[in-house]
């Protein structure tokens, strides 16, 4: 496998403030390319009835490009609204890494089924890996009833775009444009600041379900899950200083930016839920068959354990990688349930789906737009119900069409504004004050909205798409 993808920005009608008058008013801030190659080899066969084995190996090679824009795109300010990449954060960075696993299954008795698997990778930037999986299923004399579990342990490498990328970004603030730095962990300033090198991310699985099928076209299952990451990669909360005292602030004063941020391994997580899938199919409808689904997902656990991986001189100027706006990305910004139920009907030719799917409630909190007073108000957003309908037809054996209408009803996301936090806190006052005020409380809202003029968000929150309706139409032809 052979693929890749490259972005190159362009920046129009504005100036470098810094240049003056010699400011071009275009200007070409660089941009990113990634692109990866893959080679797999996968082996499996049944020694006997009751054993099985299968083996494999996959090497890669990854390669990220930083493409350096203009001069006049981040000479001083740079672009005013966008500055350019500058030449010192280019550059191309490559990854290699091969792994290879084992697996094998064993029938114990015909009803008890055990397999595991191990798999170890090398990587040219992170050394060596090793995880493995257990799984057992057991299920009655006659199929229709199932028992099965499993334990495992995953690891994720740092993507390369996490470890090199660095870069500037403007924003007017009070009348001022200010830059916010994002660096990368192995610049000069991370290593000030005492953010260590990106490791990798580890986990730990468990599952444990059942399936009952009473009949053919009749299934159920129903498993839950429990998931734990250890080191998880976090992109920080935007840091920031006003002591000149502390190695923060003259950190970034040198760096002539307000604000940073980083990719750290910040956090450990515990994620546990519930699935469930039935479906009953063939049902006899006039010419043609009918087949009901229905999916859903309760989060009984996200949260994050322990306290957060400060660096030192972070911790000593008071701040803090995980604000109140990345905790609630983390633990509150995916809906606490989720169901599916689904209609298809399929008659001669043609193929009719009519998908409902509930979307439950998320909270988020939108330091960015919102400002401080966030820290202590909560966006909390409305379950709501989408529907989307599918029809095919098959011209013949080899032409197929499909015409397909996403949310027919044009649903958005609803939300209101939440106290939140203890009254002990600096802004509680100032958020509770804000709320029983209509007036404050619609600019605040205006803040949150898109351009303050859409009940859409411009940044994170919402549990499902703000872009309404959305008609697709395709034609397949097969060889």
């Amino acid at each position: 496998t052979v693929g890749g993808n490259q972005q190159l920005y362009t920046v129009s009608n504005t100036v470098n403030h810094t240049l003056q008058a010699a400011s071009p008013t275009s200007f070409k801030p660089g941009g990113y390319a990634f692109y990866n190659v893959v080679g797999n080899i996968d082996i499996s066969k049944s020694l006997t009835n009751d054993f099985a084995i299968g083996f494999g190996t996959e090497a890669r090679k990854e390669t990220y490009k930083i493409i350096a824009g203009d001069t006049a795109s981040y000479s001083g300010q740079g672009a005013n609204s966008f500055p350019g990449i500058r030449q010192e954060n280019s550059g191309i960075f490559n990854r290699y890494n091969i792994g290879a696993y084992l697996d094998a299954s064993l029938n114990a008795t015909k009803n008890w089924l055990i397999n595991g698997t191990i798999r170890g990778e090398k990587y040219s930037d992170f050394g060596n890996t090793f995880v493995y999986r257990i799984s057992s299923r057991v299920k009655t004399d006659d199929g229709k009833f199932v028992l099965r579990g499993s334990a495992s342990t995953g690891f994720r490498a740092p993507t390369l775009h996490q470890i090199y990328n660095q870069s500037t970004q403007a924003s007017f603030v009070a009348g001022t444009i200010q830059l916010s730095g994002l660096f990368n962990n192995n610049s000069k300033q991370a290593f000030l600041l005492e953010v260590p090198k990106l490791k990798p991310e580890k986990s730990t699985n468990f599952t444990l379900g059942a399936g009952f099928n009473p009949t053919k076209n009749i299934s159920v299952t129903l498993d839950f899950y429990d998931i734990t990451i250890k080191d998880r990669i976090v992109y920080s909360s935007a840091i920031s200083s006003d002591d000149p005292t502390t190695t923060l602030y003259q950190i970034l004063e040198e760096n002539g930016v307000v604000q940073a941020q980083f990719f750290i391994n910040g956090v450990k997580t515990h994620t546990s839920g519930i699935d469930l899938v039935a479906s009953y199919r063939n049902i006899l409808l006039g010419k043609g068959k009918l087949g009901i689904n229905l999916a859903g997902n309760y989060t009984t656990v996200n949260e994050i354990v322990g306290s957060p991986n400060n660096p030192k001189p972070v911790a000593d100027a008071g701040a803090d990688i995980l604000s109140a706006q990345i905790r609630s990305l983390l633990t509150e910004s995916r809906p606490k349930y989720k169901g599916i139920l689904g209609l298809d009907y399929g008659i001669e030719d043609w193929t009719f789906t009519l998908n409902n799917t509930l979307f439950g409630p998320t909270k988020f909190q939108d330091l960015d737009n919102g400002g401080a007073i966030m820290n202590n108000i909560k966006q909390v957003f409305k379950p709501a119900v989408l529907t989307d309908l599918n029809i095919g037809y098959n011209f013949s054996s080899k032409i197929s069409a499909n015409v397909a209408v996403n949310n027919i009803l044009n649903v958005l996301p609803k939300w209101d504004l939440e106290l939140t936090g203890s009254p002990s806190d600096p802004h509680y006052a100032d958020a509770q004050a804000t709320l029983a005020d209509p007036a404050a409380k619609s600019l605040l809202e205006g803040f949150l909205e898109f351009s303050g003029r859409y009940r859409i968000l411009g940044y994170n929150g919402s549990q499902f798409s703000q872009l309404g309706t959305i008609f697709q139409a395709s034609v397949t032809f097969k060889f």
